[in-house]
C-alpha cells in the first residue's frame, strides 16, 4: 500500500495556517480562554484538511481481482460460430473468482448480461457486414472497472474490414491482456467471385482480357456471366474445382468512356448471394465521346451525322435519359442539353451535372430553343450556375409590359416543403420581371388573401410580403381567381397572365365562367398541380380554357423552375425570331477554319446575359450573345443561344461549315486528356484506398512548385476534395475510406500557381465486404494482437485465469472523506462560537 498526492502544488496553501494564528493573536473578538484557543485550532485544522482535499490524496493498494470481457464476433463471416465457441469456452472455464462481462461486436459493439441475451440479440444492430476490432477493443477498454486485472478473450476469425491497428498498442499501455480463440467460418456450400482483374485503361477498339477468380468449396458445374454496363455480354459454363478457379473473358472498348464490368456466378450449390458478383472499371481512351440529351431525338440526326464525319461519336437520348449516376455521366467527355426543360431534371441530376463540370472537368453545352435557358426554367438552378450566361437579361424598352398574378394555394396540405417551394417560386418570378412589369401574389385557403396587391415588380418589399405566407385552412380557388381577375382587369399592361398553383381539390365554383372572363379581357391562365391529391382534370381544363399551359409535378422542388419558365414565356421577350448572321467577335483557335463569310442566316435565338468573367465569341447583329464560354472549376461550359436543328438553324444544316464548327467547339469543351506527366497507382486495404501519384517531366525531371488534389465522387454521387500530400520529390499521396459499394470516380489534378499542369481521371470499383469471403481464420493477425498485449492463441479455459501473475492498482480517493471532515469542523466551529458562556 502507498500514499499519493496528485496535485502537490496546492500544499503551498498550508502557509495560511500561521496567518490564522497571527490574526487570532490580534483579534478583538469577544471569545476568551479555552474557547478562543479551540476556535483557532479548529480553523487551522480546517485549512489543513481543505488543502489536503484540494491536492487529491489517495491510498493505492495492489489487487489481484480480475475482470474478464468475453468479446464475441457477431459479423457475417462467422454467422453464429463465434457465439457457439464463446458459450463452450465459458462452460469449461475456471474464472477463479473473476468478474465476467459479455460483449458482442461487428461494425459496432454492445454489452450483454449473459450468453442467453447475446444468443437472442439481432446482429443487424451492430452492422454485421463489417468487422471493426479497434471499435470493439476500445469499447471493451472503456468498460473495465478500476482496480481490476484486465483480460479480454476474443472469439473471431480475425478478418477486419477496417479500423486502426494503433489501438493495439494502447491496450498494452492500459495493461489489458487479449487472448484469442480463432473461429472458422460455417461449413456450408459456397461459390463466390473472389477477384476480377481488368486493365485500368484501354484505347477505343483495343482488345482486352477480363479475368475472374471464382472460388468454391463444393466442386461442380456453374454458369459464369460477364456484364458490361449492366448488360450481360457473355456466359461461360465452367466445371469448378475445389478452391480458386480462373475464368477469362475477352472484350473490346466500344462507344462508352467508362466500362463497368461485372462477373457473376450462378450455382445450385451456394448459400450466400452477396458474394456472387464483383466488378472492375475500365476507362476507354480515344475519340471524344459526346452525349446529347434532347426533347426530340429525331431532330438530332443532322448534328449526329455531321459530327460523325468529323470523328466525334454522338450518343442521343431523350430528356428522360439524362444521367442520374456519376458512373453513367463519366462515359462522356461533353454533355449537350438540347431544348430539355429543367422540370424534366431532378435536383439530383442537376447536382450531378454541376459536379461533373466543376469537380471532374466535364464539358457542358446548352443549345437554344423554346424550352432552354430561362424559358426552360433554369433560372437559379445548379445548371445555370455552371453556364457562362444568366437566364435573366435586360429587357428592351419596346418589349410590352407584363402584369403577372400568382395565385398560390396556402391550405393546410401545403405545409412544409410545398409552401416553401411555392414562395421561392413566387420570389424568382418577381425577380425575372422588368421595371415596367407588375406582379400580384394572391394566397388562398378557404378564403382569399391578397398578399402582394398588384404593383411594380421592382418594389423591394415584394419578397418580404411573399415570405409572410403560411399554410393553413381548406381549399377554395374561386375567390382567389376572382381577385386575380379584378386586379389584372384594372392594369394597363399589354400582357396579362395568371399562374395558379394548388395541391388539392377545390370547393365548387364558377371556374369556366371566371376563366372565360379572363380570356375575354386578354388574360391568359396557366395551372400547376402539385402532388397526387390535385384535381388534375379541372386544372388541365382551366389551362385549356385560359389559353395557357398545364403542369403536373410530384416533386415540390421543381415548382420554382415551372414558375420561372412560365414567367419568361408569358413575357414574350426571351425568344427573338428574325433572320440574322452570326458575327465573330475576335479570333480564337476553335473558330479557325470555319467559313464565316459563307455562313447562312440563323432564324432565331434565346436572349441571355453573359456573366462577368465569361467570354463571348459570336454575337447576333443586335449584339446579343450567340456563343459564350467560360471555365467553371475543372470544366469548360458553353452557351449557344440558337439551335442546331431544322427550326432556327435550318439554313445552317446545308452549310459546309456546320460540322466543322460544332466539332471544334465540342473538342474545346471536352474533358482534357492527361499530358502524360503523371501516373496514378491505387491500393486498397481494409476499406481504405491509398492513392499514389508520381510525376516526372521529361525536361525538368521531378517537377517543382506543384500542389495536388483529388476531386472524389462516392457511389451515391456526393463529391468532395482531398488534398494530396507531397511525400517525396515527384510523389504525392493520400488515403480515404471507401465504405460504400459501387464506383468511386476521381479526378486527380496537379497545379502550379493555381493553373492546371496535369490531370488524370481514375476509378475504383468497391465490391462486397470481406465478410463474405469466408476465409479461414487470420491466425497471423490474431497472433500479432495477442503477442502485443501478452495474451495467447487458443487459451486453455481451465487454467488461463488461474495464473495470478499480474496485479492492478486499486486507488481509493481520500478527498471525499476530507471534505466531510471539513464540513463537520465548520459546524463545530460555529457551535463553539455561538454556544453561550456560563
Amino acid at each position: 500500500m502507498s500514499f499519493e498526492i496528485l496535485r502537490p502544488a496546492w500544499l503551498f496553501l498550508l502557509l495560511l495556517v500561521p496567518l490564522v494564528w497571527w490574526v487570532h493573536a490580534r483579534s478583538i473578538a469577544p471569545l476568551r480562554g479555552r474557547r478562543r484557543l479551540a476556535t483557532v485550532i479548529i480553523r487551522s485544522v480546517l485549512i489543513v484538511l481543505l488543502v489536503f482535499a484540494l491536492s487529491e490524496p489517495r491510498w493505492v493498494r495492489p489487487s489481484d481481482r480480475e475482470e474478464v470481457i468475453l468479446l464475441v464476433d457477431e459479423s457475417r463471416s462467422v454467422d453464429g460460430k463465434a457465439v457457439e465457441a464463446a458459450e463452450k469456452f465459458a462452460r469449461e472455464a475456471n474464472f477463479a473468482g473473476a468478474d465476467v462481462v459479455w460483449m458482442g461486436f461487428a461494425g459496432g459493439g454492445r454489452i450483454f448480461r449473459g450468453i442467453e441475451e447475446l444468443k437472442k440479440a439481432d446482429p443487424a444492430d451492430v452492422r454485421p457486414a463489417e468487422t471493426r476490432f479497434d471499435t470493439a477493443l476500445s469499447l471493451a477498454a472503456a468498460n473495465f472497472r478500476p482496480g481490476r486485472v484486465k483480460s479480454v478473450v476474443l472469439f473471431s476469425d480475425g478478418v477486419a474490414t477496417g479500423g486502426d491497428e494503433k489501438q493495439f498498442s494502447l491496450l498494452k499501455e492500459q495493461a489489458i491482456r487479449v487472448h484469442a480463440v480463432p473461429v472458422a467460418p460455417p461449413d456450408r456450400p459456397e461459390v463466390l467471385v473472389r477477384e476480377v482483374n481488368a486493365p485500368a485503361s484501354v484505347r477505343t477498339n483495343e482488345p482486352m482480357q477480363i479475368t475472374a477468380t471464382v472460388q468454391t468449396n463444393r466442386p461442380g458445374p456453374v454458369d459464369v456471366d460477364l456484364y458490361r454496363n449492366g448488360v450481360r455480354i457473355a456466359t461461360r459454363k465452367v466445371d469448378l474445382k475445389n478452391g480458386p478457379n480462373e475464368v477469362r473473358f475477352e472484350d473490346r472498348a466500344d462507344r462508352e468512356k467508362l466500362l463497368l464490368y461485372e462477373v457473376g456466378v450462378r450455382s445450385t450449390q451456394d448459400s450466400i448471394a452477396e458474394n456472387n458478383q464483383l466488378g472492375a472499371a475500365v476507362i476507354s481512351e480515344g475519340a471524344a465521346k459526346v452525349l446529347l440529351v434532347t426533347d426530340r431525338p429525331e431532330s438530332a440526326r443532322y448534328l449526329e451525322w455531321a459530327l460523325r464525319q468529323e470523328g466525334i461519336e454522338l450518343s442521343v437520348r431523350p430528356g428522360q435519359g439524362m444521367p442520374s449516376q456519376m458512373s453513367d455521366i463519366q462515359n462522356f467527355d461533353t454533355l449537350v442539353i438540347d431544348n430539355v426543360p429543367a422540370s424534366d431534371l431532378s435536383r439530383q441530376q442537376m447536382d450531378l451535372l454541376h459536379s461533373y463540370v466543376r469537380d471532374f472537368g466535364g464539358g457542358l453545352l446548352m443549345l437554344g430553343g423554346d424550352q432552354a435557358y430561362g424559358l426552360g426554367g433554369y433560372y437559379r438552378t445548379p445548371v445555370e450556375e455552371v453556364l457562362p450566361v444568366s437566364c435573366d437579361f435586360q429587357r428592351e424598352e419596346e418589349v410590352p409590359s407584363l402584369a403577372l398574378a400568382l395565385v398560390i394555394d396556402r391550405s393546410g396540405s401545403m405545409q412544409g416543403e410545398k409552401i416553401e417551394m411555392a414562395k421561392a417560386a413566387a420570389r424568382a418570378s418577381a425577380e425575372l420581371l422588368g421595371p415596367k412589369d407588375y406582379v400580384s401574389v394572391i394566397a388562398f385557403d378557404s378564403g382569399c388573401y391578397p398578399v402582394v396587391p398588384l404593383q411594380s415588380a421592382g418594389n423591394s418589399s415584394v419578397a418580404t410580403q411573399i415570405a409572410s405566407i403560411e399554410a393553413a385552412g381548406g381549399t377554395n380557388m374561386a375567390p382567389a381567381m376572382e381577385e386575380a381577375l379584378r386586379q389584372l382587369s384594372g392594369s394597363s399592361a399589354k400582357l396579362k397572365h395568371v399562374i395558379l398553383l394548388t395541391d388539392g381539390i377545390s370547393e365548387q365554383g364558377p371556374f369556366y365562367e371566371l376563366t372565360n372572363q379572363m380570356s375575354q379581357t386578354g388574360i391568359t391562365v396557366s395551372t400547376v398541380a402539385v402532388g397526387d391529391g390535385s384535381d388534375t382534370e379541372l386544372l388541365s381544363q382551366i389551362a385549356q380554357w385560359g389559353g395557357g399551359r398545364y403542369y403536373e409535378t410530384n416533386d415540390p422542388s421543381t415548382v420554382p423552375q415551372i414558375f420561372t419558365k412560365e414567367t419568361m414565356t408569358a413575357s414574350k421577350s426571351a425568344i427573338q425570331e428574325f433572320p440574322f448572321l452570326a458575327k465573330p467577335v475576335r479570333a480564337v483557335d476553335f473558330l479557325e477554319g470555319v467559313p464565316w463569310s459563307d455562313s447562312p442566316f440563323l432564324l432565331g435565338y434565346v436572349r441571355t446575359k453573359p456573366k462577368p468573367t465569361s467570354e463571348t465569341w459570336l454575337v447576333t447583329e443586335r449584339g446579343d450573345p450567340l456563343l459564350t464560354t467560360w471555365r467553371y472549376g475543372l470544366g469548360t461550359t458553353a452557351a449557344f443561344t440558337s439551335d442546331a436543328r431544322n427550326r432556327w438553324a435550318v439554313e445552317w444544316l446545308r452549310w459546309n461549315g456546320f460540322g466543322k464548327f460544332w466539332a471544334q467547339l465540342l473538342r474545346r469543351l471536352s474533358r482534357p486528356e492527361s499530358l502524360g506527366l503523371s501516373e496514378v497507382a491505387i491500393k486498397e486495404k481494409d476499406g481504405t484506398l491509398h492513392v499514389t501519384v508520381d510525376a516526372l517531366d521529361p525536361v525538368e525531371g521531378f517537377p517543382s512548385g506543384l500542389t495536388g488534389s483529388i476531386r472524389l465522387a462516392d457511389p451515391d454521387g456526393k463529391a468532395r476534395e482531398l488534398p494530396l500530400e507531397k511525400t517525396l520529390p515527384g510523389r504525392w499521396e493520400t488515403s480515404f475510406a471507401t465504405p460504400l459499394k459501387g464506383i468511386y470516380s476521381a479526378q486527380m489534378l496537379l497545379a502550379r500557381d493555381g493553373q492546371p499542369v496535369d490531370s488524370r481521371f481514375f476509378t475504383y470499383s468497391r465490391g462486397y465486404s470481406k465478410e463474405f469471403l469466408f476465409d479461414p481464420p487470420d491466425r497471423e493477425f490474431l497472433s500479432s494482437l495477442t503477442s502485443e498485449t501478452g495474451g495467447v492463441i487458443d487459451p486453455d479455459p481451465k487454467t488461463v485465469f488461474t495464473r495470478k501473475d499480474r496485479r492492478a492498482s486499486l486507488e481509493e480517493e481520500l478527498w471525499p472523506l476530507l471534505a466531510l471532515l471539513v464540513l463537520a469542523g465548520f459546524v463545530l466551529d460555529v457551535a463553539i462560537r455561538r454556544w453561550p458562556e456560563r
